[in-house]
């Protein structure tokens, strides 16, 4: 059996993803600890669905295929913080406020369900993960830094959410490498 570790993915700008990293600067320049992602692994993840066997995958592209009925929306960056809320950050991460977001995560729950997927328990909370700390690592900052997370906030950037894609990770010491496999364009906002 053969399998691939999958997941939904939206993808934001490239001009969005810099800016993020740009905002980074100072934090990463004064906490010790966190590995940084680069920004072009930064994306929100609708659905992680883990190790799937191969020949699944064209469930997984009908219930992507489902979503190509939404329209495209606009997104904004929004907030900042850590996982967990309390003690030792594992991650880092920025917000998304984005209400057609979380109903087009809804809707692919439902799709992959109406597909024989297990549903998802967990609450999605639409973000951006852009550090996590390293095994074994308490992350601390210099004398120079501020709070924790005040510096993750890269303002109040809107992009458009014009795509989902089923995405491929395989995993290296360095991080994960992405690959889409499956892209879903959502309906033009036009007339």
């Amino acid at each position: 059996m053969r399998t691939r570790r999958l997941f939904f993915a939206v993808w934001p700008p490239e001009e969005v993803r810099e800016r993020i990293w740009s905002s980074l600067a100072s934090l990463r320049d004064t906490t010790t600890g966190v590995r940084w992602i680069p920004p072009d692994r930064y994306h929100v993840t609708l659905r992680f669905m883990g190790d799937v066997d191969a020949a699944l995958l064209p469930r997984l592209v009908r219930a992507a295929e489902a979503l190509a009925l939404q329209r495209a929306f606009r997104a904004r960056l929004a907030g900042n913080g850590t996982f967990p809320r309390r003690g030792v950050p594992r991650v880092y991460w920025v917000g998304l406020e984005a209400d057609p977001l979380v109903r087009m995560r809804d809707l692919l729950d439902r799709e992959l369900a109406n597909e024989g997927f297990p549903l998802e328990h967990r609450a999605f909370r639409p973000h951006l993960t852009v550090g996590r700390t390293r095994r074994g690592c308490v992350p601390s900052r210099s004398r120079r830094g501020s709070s924790r997370v005040r510096e993750l906030s890269p303002g109040t950037d809107f992009f458009s959410v014009e795509a989902v894609h089923i995405v491929q990770s395989t995993l290296f010491p360095d991080g994960p490498r992405y690959a889409n496999v499956h892209g879903v364009a959502l309906r033009d906002t036009g007339p």
